[in-house]
């Protein structure tokens, strides 16, 4: 299922045109987690993720999400144009420190290979958490081969070549295919299907609530006026074409490709400073669409 052929929430009226909004957009998943009322809708989705995965593991190393919880998301990272450290979308505390880090991931092929990207994250979760668990849910709107291997659920730990002994440290990095899941008769089914954007208004109970909160928050993100201002900036380089010539480059490794891209990229950037807009705003807004299209 791809954006183009899914439901959005709704859409938002941007200074440039107006844009849908699907579940899965990163800026409003990260707009709705940080909001702490949604915290609890965040762990519903990820207990019924990890329940799925129980079914079919039951003496898996990885336990549904207990106690009190605290979220945070890269939302200010978006928003601040002097954060240099991008952090991952959104990483969940338990009360005894140990994290989840949940990543809503849309595209299977990205500049940097989603295997690769998933164990730098992996990495990076694993040493800032002292010993803690650092677990990973990548869940993936389209299947990606290199990790899933036509499974719905593939989960990887630290293991023993030799005796398949596990490693003392129980982290993994588990990968869920939404399609899959989709096609299952149950609530983490119909879950994919609305985070896919295939229902807008599902019957189980439990993701009416996802439904619902989504939509809440909708309303608010589409009237935010930081929201609104930056993704206006985002949208005008990505609709203008901006990167298309270095993007062209890179796939298919030509000079003249790379050096129309650049080019491409400083005539654009001199026509909005031109315009009126401060070099905050422009460096911002190159730094937002890279991020972008990593995601």
């Amino acid at each position: 299922m791809t954006t183009k052929d899914s439901i959005p929430l709704g859409y938002i009226e941007l200074y440039n045109g107006t844009k849908p909004i699907h579940p899965m957009n990163d800026i409003f998943l990260n707009y709705t987690f940080e909001n702490e009322a949604y915290w609890e809708i965040l762990r519903l989705v990820v207990n019924l993720i990890i329940e799925s995965y129980r079914e079919r593991k039951p003496d898996a190393r990885l336990n549904p999400i207990e106690g009190s919880i605290k979220v945070r998301t890269q939302f200010q990272y978006h928003l601040n144009v002097r954060n240099k450290t991008k952090i991952q979308d959104i990483k969940m505390t338990t009360d005894d420190d140990e994290a989840i880090y949940i990543e809503f991931q849309n595209r299977a092929k990205t500049n940097v290979p989603l295997e690769i990207r998933s164990t730098e994250y992996f990495g990076l979760g694993i040493g800032h958490s002292g010993g803690k668990l650092a677990n990973q849910i990548w869940l993936l709107a389209e299947d990606a081969s290199p990790v899933l291997h036509d499974q719905t659920f593939t989960r990887y730990i630290l293991k023993d070549e030799i005796a398949g002994y596990d490693h003392p440290a129980a982290s993994g990095i588990m990968y869920a295919s939404l399609s899959r899941l989709s096609r299952e008769s149950s609530p983490v089914g119909e879950l994919a299907l609305f985070l896919l954007g295939q229902v807008s208004e599902p019957k189980s109970k439990i993701v009416k609530a996802v439904a619902q909160a989504f939509n809440e928050s909708f309303n608010t993100f589409k009237t935010d006026k930081e929201v609104v201002s930056m993704m206006s900036i985002a949208e005008r380089y990505w609709f203008d074409g901006l990167f298309e010539g270095e993007a062209k480059g890179k796939a298919e490794g030509k000079a003249e490709g790379k050096a129309e891209g650049k080019s491409e990229l400083l005539h654009k950037m001199l026509e909005l400073k031109e315009s009126g807009l401060s070099l905050e705003e422009i460096i911002q807004a190159v730094e937002q669409q890279l991020a972008k299209e990593q995601s």
